[in-house]
């Protein structure tokens, strides 16, 4: 691991277990079916952009208190081996990101308890502690490449000494921009992209990965 300099992840269905955190919202405050399946859907055929399909959601959630969207989010788990995972990187050096095309009530809470110094996602607005239905897109669906320059240049990194770790089609375009890829219990389709795949319930599987792919590195240099 000593030729990275950073490690970003990504949020829903890696550092948590819960895939998506609208879908997660929308089912917990009974709104799925009557508006998150149909938006979703509607964005899938390309009927609408990401920016629209993320309004659709917020405006669901319009008049939702900021302590029950709170709530809800605590009551998302961490991978098992997260906090492990991330501080034997931080040991090592690395700096650490999430960057995520989910929101960042969820992003923010997992920066704070495993200690990355940075999280990108996207944020619902708040006025007077109440959801206004309104949603700031940070990271679009197809946004995660300039998320990343954005978090290199945050970090004082560069991609070339960069791993991403993640699971989603949204993903698969940052493996090609970095040093290491990461595809972490993803279909074979973002896998193919990678230049590592590995599956486990425990995230600590991927600093094995690492630990191959620096020896695989050093072998051939």
């Amino acid at each position: 691991m000593e030729s990275l300099k950073a490690v970003i992840f990504d949020l829903d269905g890696t550092l948590t277990p819960v895939r998506s955190i609208w879908q997660y919202i929308h089912e917990e405050l009974g709104t799925w079916e009557s508006h998150g399946r149909r938006s979703l859907q509607a964005f899938l055929a390309g009927e609408i952009d990401y920016e629209e399909f993320a309004r659709r959601d917020a405006a669901a959630w319009a008049g939702v208190s900021r302590r029950r969207i709170e709530e809800l989010v605590e009551r998302i788990p961490l991978r098992p081996g997260t906090q492990e995972t991330v501080a034997t990187l931080r040991r090592s050096g690395c700096r650490l990101a999430i960057l995520s095309s989910g929101l960042d009530i969820l992003a923010e809470r997992v920066r704070e308890i495993c200690g990355f110094d940075l999280a990108l996602a996207n944020r619902l607005v708040f006025r007077n502690d109440v959801l206004t239905g309104e949603v700031e897109v940070r990271v679009g669906w197809y946004g995660k490449p300039e998320g990343l320059q954005y978090i290199c240049r945050c970090l004082g990194t560069h991609p070339g000494e960069t791993a991403v770790v993640g699971d989603g089609v949204g993903d698969a375009p940052l493996f090609s921009l970095v040093r290491l890829g990461v595809a972490f219990n993803a279909p074979p389709e973002v896998a193919a992209a990678a230049h590592l795949a590995v599956e486990g319930d425990d995230l600590r599987v991927i600093l094995e990965a690492f630990q191959t792919y620096g020896r695989r590195e050093r072998v051939v240099g």
